[in-house]
């Protein structure tokens, strides 16, 4: 029973699209940061890319640490299972792969980006490219819906960017 349980559940996931993506430099970033662009693209029917890019204007960054939150569109987004703040330099660092939320996030994204190393960080900017959402390989463990992630990245304690990325799931 269970494979035949475990394949339902995989199909159940319809569909998981981008909808939309908003950015912004915070008024904290004080020429920290630069959004680059940040722009979704239909690919084909149903399948939307994310590509970003945010340029890093003071070198090298050895503190970076970032707040994750998922928000579902119920009467206006209300705050949903996850709010964390992690060290994202350790995060990248890591080499076991402990099973977290934040962790799920990055490792989906991180083949499309290059978020493959640890701090300091001294790459002139931070990029996710041609990101899409393949629901046979990310099983979102939620009802269908509309939601938002709001990535906060914070340099040295001062929040400096938000990445607002939304999303639907069809079952």
């Amino acid at each position: 029973m269970g494979s035949s349980h475990s394949r339902h559940f995989l199909q159940a996931t319809r569909l998981l699209k981008f909808t939309n993506v908003k950015c912004q430099d915070l008024p904290t970033t004080a020429g920290f940061t630069r959004y680059e662009y940040c722009r979704l693209k239909v690919v084909r029917r149903n399948h939307v890319e994310l590509s970003l890019k945010v340029s890093l204007l003071q070198l090298p960054v050895r503190n970076l640490t970032t707040r994750l939150q998922c928000f579902q569109r119920r009467d206006g987004y209300r705050p949903f299972m996850y709010n964390v703040l992690f060290d994202f330099c350790k995060l990248m660092a890591a080499t076991s792969r402990e099973l977290s939320f934040e962790r799920f996030i990055f490792d989906t994204i991180r083949k499309h980006s290059n978020f493959n190393h640890s701090c300091p960080w001294k790459e002139n900017h931070m990029t996710v490219d041609k990101f899409g959402l393949d629901p046979t390989k990310i099983n979102v463990p939620f009802p269908a819906g509309v939601y938002r992630l709001d990535f906060t990245f914070y340099a040295y304690g001062i929040p400096r960017t938000l990445t607002q990325v939304f999303f639907e799931k069809i079952d």
